[in-house]
């Protein structure tokens, strides 16, 4: 058994960087690692401990805290995950993105298990960290550029085609609310709009480089469960990964009714589109190369693609998963096969999130649809479902800020605001993040999704088993504890459901394990007893499931703390949208299904039950609380009036 002294799997240290006056300094990870699972849950309470109230988004005196799990760096199973949490320029409140990265195991290798950053730099600056040397360096000649710019300026100013690095591009730099922070030139932490939070703190990118080694705490146990989870991967499922990563299920997405065609009005595509612009298709074409990350159990989900003929033609960049193919491509209705690479391969340059770019040009087509604007209102464009060339200039435009992309840089549901003219009937988001997860038809996604604390997302709590066909129904009623956790339709048992994926979730973004190796998109794969024993072998600290359920679920009433103190969240953000609740899918094999109110609020108070948390307002009780060791945060609420 390891002592508090003996920090196994951790690096040991968290990097503390003021921008303003150029302090840095380290203080022990040890000081949170026993309180908090890892990365997103010592972020949260880092952030919740020392955020006054007073704190906007883009103070300088708010934080942006990059984090590597403890198992990153390890053997474990796709463990190379980045954190990063902020409080979000897009909620307000609990902002968090993870991204697949080479970065966050150098993080770890030069001796940081975290980089919390505060302040604001009087001119564009970035972070070089080799080792244990760590310096503010001028950025001037690198803002401006595009990520992909930026890494081949920085590789060519080292002499280091090998570096690695997290930055912004220009909708960082122009406080573009979804900005992302990008991993090298292909992979992003895109939600929450935490590029905007590193952009307004002239921050153009950090390297970190490093040559140290992760230590377990029980070598011989670490690897004999490193090897029994690595012998679930088998079989037509991981190959079928490996060769498409999500890309692969838009015949079932079709058949179920799950796409978000023309934002959300539609459940399918129409299929002539659908035969079209088959993404296996288009991979199978042009792939030229395999990506993959550290510890992936499937050898990578990624491809590298040259297009070779079309309007993209020359194009070769790494190519996206389902949710650009979706929310852009399939939201917008643009039947040419290679769109997605080319719109993923743009908002990667720009550093935008494809979701909050789908989402804010799908209302504003909406909008166009509806007469809600024009020409006028458009900078001349016009907007009509199923045009590529507009649709790459209003992503280039938001970036910039430039004319009518300056109001889309707000996201839909900022746009509908600043727009009126009853525009918010095309806004499609939870707690002000653009949605892009269909709600209507899989009803424990759709609770997972609305009940999120960062805002609407598929990451941190809605179970995916409803969208994908299920091999093994048995081992999903035991993942799950329900009798048909695989029926979209129910409503009974489906509360109990995304606490279970709420657990999961959070104990991958913790660790850094990547959730497409888990049961989170296949009940087969490992799950939470396996993460429980990974993390008992490589910390020395015997963990059970029990206690990472105690550890996540603490992580996430203190999320639920963070927005009540910034926001005012309340029952009514845990609703579906108004669309999903009233309108009948028009066709399709859903067609006419919608959301039951009553039946997703009774659902809804079960959730609530499940966590000890009000019915009425949705606020933790002081139970809640306290039976998780947060007292003093149930004081908090109750002191601001929000303690249930």
């Amino acid at each position: 058994m390891a002592e508090d002294s003996e920090l196994y799997a951790y690096a040991g240290k968290i990097l503390r960087v003021n921008l303003t006056n150029g302090d840095i300094h380290t203080e022990p990870t040890a000081k949170y690692a026993r309180g908090w699972l890892g990365a997103a849950g010592i972020a949260v309470k880092i952030l919740y401990d020392e955020l006054r109230q007073w704190v906007t988004p883009y103070d300088p005196a708010n934080k942006l805290i990059f984090g590597a799990g403890p198992l990153v760096g390890t053997t474990a199973p796709g463990a190379n995950k980045v954190n990063v949490s902020t409080l979000s320029p897009v909620t307000g409140g609990w902002g968090t993105s993870c991204g697949d990265s080479y970065f966050a195991g150098q993080m770890k290798y030069c001796g940081y298990d975290s980089i919390v950053i505060e302040g604001r730099a009087h001119l564009p600056v970035y972070l070089w960290i080799d080792n244990g040397k760590v310096e503010i360096r001028d950025a001037c000649h690198l803002w401006g550029k595009t990520t992909w710019e930026t890494l081949e300026s920085i590789r060519k100013e080292h002499s280091d085609p090998n570096l690695h690095i997290v930055s912004i591009g220009p909708a960082g730099e122009n406080l573009v609310r979804s900005a992302a922070i990008i991993q090298d030139e292909g992979r992003a932490c895109a939600r929450c709009g935490v590029g905007c939070v590193m952009g307004s703190k002239n921050l153009k990118l950090i390297v970190a480089k490093g040559k140290g080694s992760v230590k377990v705490a029980d070598p011989k146990r670490f690897s004999k469960s490193v090897k029994k989870c690595r012998e679930r991967y088998k079989g037509a499922a991981v190959e079928n990964f490996r060769r498409y990563g999500t890309l692969g299920i838009l015949e079932h997405k079709q058949k179920i009714c799950g796409i978000q065609y023309r934002n959300f009005q539609e459940a399918r595509l129409p299929d002539e589109i659908a035969e079209a612009i088959d993404p296996k298709k288009t991979s199978d074409k042009y792939r030229v190369g395999q990506v993959s990350f550290p510890g992936c159990a499937h050898g990578g989900c990624g491809r590298v693609m040259e297009i070779t003929e079309g309007p993209y033609a020359g194009l070769k960049t790494q190519a996206s998963q389902w949710e650009t193919f979706c929310c852009i491509q399939g939201r917008l209705g643009i039947a040419e096969p290679t769109f997605f690479v080319k719109a993923n391969a743009l908002c990667n340059q720009m550093g935008i999130d494809v979701d909050v770019c789908g989402g804010a040009i799908g209302w504003a087509m909406e909008c166009y649809e509806k007469g809600i604007i024009d020409e006028k209102d458009t900078d001349g464009l016009i907007l009509k479902w199923g045009d590529a060339g507009v649709t790459l200039e209003l992503i280039r435009k938001m970036a910039y800020r430039e004319g009518f992309g300056n109001l889309l840089a707000e996201g839909c549901a900022g746009a509908a605001d600043i727009l009126g003219r009853n525009s918010s009937s095309c806004a499609m988001h939870i707690k002000r993040q653009d949605l892009y997860e269909f709600l209507r038809g899989a009803n424990a996604w759709a609770l997972g999704v609305c009940t999120s604390t960062r805002g609407g997302g598929h990451t941190t709590g809605a179970p995916l088993v409803e969208q994908v066909p299920v091999l093994n129904v048995e081992k999903a009623k035991e993942v799950f504890g329900v009798d048909n956790p695989g029926n979209p339709y129910d409503y009974d048992g489906k509360a109990k459901m995304v606490t279970v994926m709420e657990v999961l979730h959070r104990a991958c973004n913790n660790l850094g394990v990547c959730i497409w190796n888990t049961a989170a998109w296949n009940v087969e794969w490992i799950d939470r007893a396996e993460l429980a024993e990974l993390y008992s072998a490589a910390t020395g600290w015997e963990t059970s499931v029990k206690d990472i359920e105690n550890l996540t679920m603490k992580q996430l009433n203190l999320e639920k703390s963070l927005n009540l103190r910034f926001t005012d969240f309340d029952r009514k953000d845990d609703m579906p949208t108004q669309r999903a609740l009233n309108d009948p899918v028009p066709r399709g094999n859903l067609a006419g299904y919608k959301i039951d109110e009553d039946k997703y609020n009774k659902m809804l108070d079960e959730y609530y039950d499940l966590h000890h948390w009000d019915r009425e307002t949705s606020y933790p009780t002081r139970k809640a609380l306290v039976d998780l060791g947060l007292e003093s945060v149930a004081n908090d609420l109750e002191a601001i009036g929000k303690l249930g």
